[in-house]
């Protein structure tokens, strides 16, 4: 569950828990509510992950007995740590990778959406 105190804004910075981001670099802020949709297409892609790993592993004969095991495997995995709600930043590196939207922290309940919208709004009047 998220509490308000393991968010901090200062001068220069965004905090949750131990991540530090700089709000320079922060340019927006959001709350994703993640659909049935997404959490499939999460599940598809590490299950196919975790499949191709071990066909890279080991490309022949055994691969393909243990390959259906391991997509199993990591859609289990994603599955299991699937929330609903999630608080994400536009975030600007410093390297060529340009503006992307980081998730911070994820949660299912609804105390956990208002505690998100809270820090999403206090993130947006800090950088405007």
């Amino acid at each position: 569950m998220t509490n308000a105190q393991d968010f901090s804004i200062c001068r220069q910075y965004f905090t949750y828990k131990n991540d530090e981001y700089r709000l320079l670099r922060i340019k927006n802020a959001r709350v994703k509510v993640n659909t049935l949709k997404d959490h499939l297409l999460r599940v598809f892609i590490i299950g196919m992950l975790v499949s191709s790993v071990i066909g890279f592993m080991e490309p022949s004969g055994i691969a393909w007995i243990f390959m259906p095991f391991g997509f199993i495997t990591g859609a289990l995995g994603a599955l299991v740590s699937a929330r609903k709600y999630e608080l994400q930043i536009e975030f600007e590196h410093e390297d060529e990778t340009g503006l992307q939207w980081i998730s911070v922290v994820k949660g299912n309940k609804q105390t956990d959406m208002a505690v998100l919208s809270e820090q999403v709004n206090k993130i947006q009047q800090k950088i405007a």
